[in-house]
């Protein structure tokens, strides 16, 4: 599962994800700056709407909690008043208080107000918040209404994904397919489908066409790169790597992890080392990343450090072997048998699951 594997670490904190936040929050801010309320009630000196308007340039000037605390005092005066509402539901969207978000931008629907900031503004906090199931029906609504945004088209796939959502996700694949054919996220979606099928060779013609069309649009090359690195096609994969490190809102560190391997299994390991700080400095959640520094550092017998990144690298993903057995050997080679003898344990139970799942997988397949 390709794009699957890549979005698992992709999330509210990565460059790719906050250039697609801060393109449609800037949206939304735009179109509620024009629509202040004209209600003539004053609370001091001040209208509704001279509120309003202070909390949309305390936001504009970034100065969030002043906004805040402007259209809170909006609210004290009119409760329904739904710019209040949605603008107060962006100001803290946009200082990165998601779960404060969602209440007011809720209210301001249930008042009546369908408008396309509202349900944007609602996915991406819930998407934020990690509830994908909920982001998705959100992203949903704004599809329907525009099935050309490649934006709407990428974010409502992952959430899909995220949430586990197959037969929602199959939906909206023959969906694109329909109205938006030659799109990126069309073409990715179905490299990740021919990639589940063991179709890789198709999976990478797929991302091919991704990359034609949308050459910066993060995760294609990244997406193309593992592709190649899964052929074990390494200069192909580095230079896709590479890609996605020069792009500006890219998932560079991921990249970089791979690069590093890639130097690894070069026989490079000075370079792998120095690649994988790097990434990990940029993202400390990258597991090949955590992996191979701790199967470095147990090859020259540093093993404090060793153990912590393999730690890590199990932490990161507790469902993949390959991390168990490397520690297991590390504590063979330090003489501490108990707890070798739990790691193997772990990893023969992992490689028992992965092949009924395997087998199941094989059994359901037409």
């Amino acid at each position: 599962m390709l794009l699957g594997s890549a979005l698992a670490v992709v999330d509210a904190s990565t460059p790719a994800f906050t250039k697609r936040v801060t393109e449609i929050s800037d949206a939304a801010e735009e179109k509620q700056a024009a629509s202040t309320p004209a209600e003539p009630h004053r609370v001091g000196t001040e209208s509704l709407s001279e509120l309003v308007n202070d909390g949309i340039a305390d936001a504009k000037a970034g100065r969030y909690a002043a906004a805040i605390a402007e259209y809170k005092k909006a609210l004290a005066v009119d409760p329904r008043c739904t710019p209040a509402l949605i603008n107060l539901g962006l100001a803290y969207f946009k200082s990165g208080n998601f779960q404060e978000a969602i209440p007011p931008l809720e209210k301001a629907a249930k008042e009546g107000t369908d408008s396309d900031q509202i349900h944007t503004l609602l996915a991406m906090s819930l998407y934020s918040l990690h509830r994908y199931k909920e982001a998705g029906s959100q992203f949903e609504i704004l599809f329907d209404r525009e099935p050309a945004n490649t934006t709407v088209q990428y974010l409502l796939a992952e959430s899909f994904m995220r949430s586990h959502q197959s037969e929602e996700l199959s939906d909206i694949v023959q969906r694109l397919h329909a109205v938006s054919p030659d799109s990126p996220v069309t073409h990715m979606l179905a490299g990740e489908q021919y990639d589940r099928l063991g179709r890789t060779r198709e999976a990478v013609l797929e991302y091919q066409e991704a990359e034609t069309v949308a050459p910066d649009l993060p995760l294609v090359h990244f997406s193309l790169g593992y592709l190649h690195w899964e052929l074990h096609q390494l200069e192909e994969a580095s230079k896709e790597f590479q890609l996605e490190v020069n792009l500006k809102n890219g998932e560079g560190a991921q990249a970089l992890g791979y690069l590093g391997d890639i130097a690894l299994q070069s026989g490079k390991p000075a370079e792998a080392e120095h690649l994988f700080q790097e990434s990990l400095q940029m993202d400390p959640r990258v597991r090949i990343a955590q992996y191979d520094l701790g199967a470095i550092y147990a090859d020259r017998k540093q093993n404090s450090e060793a153990v912590r990144h393999l730690e890590t690298a199990i932490a990161l993903d507790p469902k993949r072997p390959d991390a168990y057995y490397r520690l297991a050997m590390l504590y063979r080679a330090l003489g501490q048998t108990a707890r070798q003898r739990a790691l193997l344990a772990k990893v023969t139970e992992l490689n028992s699951t992965e092949r009924r799942s395997a087998g199941e997988t094989i059994s359901q397949t037409p």
